[in-house]
C-alpha cells in the first residue's frame, strides 16, 4: 500500500452526497486521512500525489452492510436452493470445515473483489471458529470492517457449527477486547445467526454484552416463511417481534433481510431507530421473496444494502446491489418507486446511519474520512448517460472503479489492488477450495 501523503483528486465529477446532493465539477483534498478541501480548483503545494479524474465521477466510499467473508470461497456451491436446505446441507458444512488458511483465502479473495469494485466498509458476520483471522485480514487490506463470530447455541438448528453459549460469549467478549477499536477501521458487531440457531438465554446475553461493551448487533431476521414458522412454532411470536421482546431492538442492532415484516414489525422498528439491510441479490436467489423496501422507506425505516454472501449470490458488487434494490420495487410500487438517487443512498449514507458513522462517513464533505472512489466512465453502457445517479446505479458495475481510498489510503489504483496480488490470491483460494470440500464432504 502507498504510504499516505496528501492525494490531490482533480477535475472530477463529484457526486457528494451532501446535504443539498450537490454534484460539482471540482477537485478534492484529502490529508491526514480525511476530506480537508472541496473546491472548484486547488492549487498543488508540490507534496501531493495528483489523481486526474476529468471525465470520471468521484463518490463517497460504498458501503456493504452485509457480508460474509468466511463463504466466499463457497460461490458456485450451493445454487438452486432454499434458505434453510442451503445452510443445512451446504453452507454450515462447508463453513465447519474451514482450517485457518482456507478461512484466510475466503476473506482474502472477497475482501479483493470487494475493493476492487469500490466496497470501502462492510458489516461482516463471521463463522464459528478462527475469527481473529477475519480482522486480521481486514487489518491488512485497509477495508473499514465492523464483523464477529456466529454465535449459534442450539444443537438441534445449528448442525455442525453448534457452539456452548457460555463458550462462544466468552470467545465474543475476547474478541472484542482483542479487536473493538484497535484501529480506527476495525470494530467488533456480536452476531447471533438468526433466532432458530439461538436459545433465548443466549440472546438475551447478547443484549447484556451489547450493553456493557457499547457495540453492534447484527442478525438476520424474516428473511424466508419456513423460517418465521419454525420461529412462530417455537415462540408464538414472528421474528422481529420475538426479538424485540428480548430487548434486541434499537439503534444499534442490525436486522438483515426483513422480507415478511409484519405491519407491527415495521412500526416497532422505525420507532426503535432499528435499521435493516436489504439483500436483493440473495433474496431473490433463495427464493426468500421480494422485500418491499419502498414502502419500508416512505415509513421512515433507516436502510442500507449488503451482497450477503458469495453462495447466495455469486457476486460481491455493489453496484449490481444498488441496480437491483432499485429495479425489483417498480413492478410492485410504480415506475417513480426508489429512484436511483436513493438507491446510492441506500448505499452510502444509509450504511453509514446504520453503522452509527454519518457524522464522518456517507458523503464527499469537508472533515468527513476520505473513503473515496473513483470511477472511470468510458465503458459504453456508462459513456453516453450523463446523470450521475442513473449512470452510477444503472449502467456502471465494479468494473467501472478505477481508484478507491479508504482513510485516506489508496487500497486500488488503476484497478489495480495495492495490498493483494490477484492472480496468487485467486490460485490460493482455488486450492484451498478444492481441500475445503474434500474435507466438508469426504470424510
Amino acid at each position: 500500500m502507498l504510504e499516505q501523503k496528501p492525494i490531490l483528486i482533480r477535475s472530477g465529477t463529484l457526486v457528494t452526497m451532501n446535504p443539498r446532493r450537490e454534484v460539482l465539477e471540482a477537485d478534492l483534498l484529502i490529508a491526514g486521512g480525511r476530506i480537508t478541501q472541496i473546491a472548484k480548483s486547488i492549487s498543488p503545494r508540490g507534496d501531493e500525489e495528483i489523481i486526474e479524474a476529468k471525465g470520471r465521477w468521484v463518490i463517497p466510499g460504498l458501503i456493504q452492510a452485509h457480508t460474509h467473508l468466511c463463504q466466499a470461497l463457497f460461490r458456485g456451491q450451493a445454487d438452486d436452493m432454499l434458505l434453510l436446505d442451503w445452510l443445512k446441507k451446504r453452507i454450515w458444512p462447508l463453513e465447519a470445515a474451514h482450517s485457518p488458511e482456507s478461512l484466510r483465502r475466503s476473506a482474502q479473495v472477497g475482501l479483493l473483489e470487494m475493493q476492487l469494485s469500490g466496497t470501502t466498509s462492510i458489516l461482516d458476520m463471521g463463522t464459528i471458529h478462527h475469527s481473529h483471522i477475519l480482522f486480521e485480514e481486514a487489518e491488512r487490506s485497509g477495508m473499514r470492517y465492523w464483523g464477529g463470530k456466529c454465535l449459534m447455541d442450539l444443537k438441534g438448528s445449528s448442525g455442525l457449527l453448534y457452539q456452548e453459549r457460555g463458550e462462544s460469549l466468552k470467545e465474543s467478549e475476547d474478541l472484542i477486547k482483542t479487536w473493538h477499536g484497535k484501529s480506527e477501521r476495525l470494530s467488533y458487531a456480536i452476531a447471533p445467526r438468526f433466532a432458530v440457531s439461538c436459545s433465548e438465554k443466549l440472546l438475551k446475553e447478547v443484549v447484556a454484552l451489547q450493553h456493557k461493551h457499547s457495540v453492534l448487533v447484527h442478525t438476520h431476521a424474516s428473511e424466508s416463511l419456513e423460517e418465521i414458522a419454525l420461529i412462530r412454532k417455537r415462540t408464538g411470536k414472528t421474528n422481529v417481534d420475538y426479538l424485540q421482546s428480548l430487548g434486541l431492538l434499537g439503534p444499534q442492532t442490525v436486522i438483515v433481510h426483513g422480507v415478511h415484516l409484519t405491519a407491527k414489525e415495521l412500526r416497532a422498528m422505525v420507532k426503535t431507530q432499528t435499521p435493516l439491510v436489504h439483500c436483493p441479490s440473495s433474496n431473490l436467489k433463495l427464493a426468500s421473496g421480494i422485500a418491499p423496501i419502498e414502502h419500508y422507506r416512505q415509513q421512515g425505516l433507516v436502510l442500507g444494502l449488503g451482497s450477503d454472501g458469495a453462495p447466495c449470490n455469486n457476486s460481491m458488487d455493489p453496484f449490481i446491489e444498488m441496480r437491483l434494490a432499485a429495479l425489483i420495487q417498480k413492478p410492485k410500487f410504480g415506475p417513480q418507486a426508489l429512484p436511483a438517487r436513493y438507491a446510492l443512498e441506500m448505499a452510502t449514507l444509509g450504511g453509514a446511519q446504520l453503522l452509527g458513522r454519518s457524522h464522518d462517513l456517507g458523503s464527499l464533505e469537508e472533515g468527513k474520512m476520505a473513503d473515496v472512489v473513483v470511477v472511470d466512465r468510458s465503458h459504453p453502457s456508462v459513456a453516453t448517460v450523463e446523470c450521475p445517479y442513473s449512470a452510477l446505479v444503472y449502467s456502471c458495475l465494479g468494473r467501472d472503479v478505477e481508484h478507491v481510498f479508504i482513510g485516506g489510503q489508496a487500497v486500488v489504483l488503476d484497478k489495480t489492488h495495492q495490498v493483494y496480488n490477484q492472480q496468487q490470491v485467486i490460485a490460493e483460494a482455488q486450492e484451498s477450495l478444492t481441500q475445503l470440500r474434500r474435507r466438508a464432504f469426504t470424510q
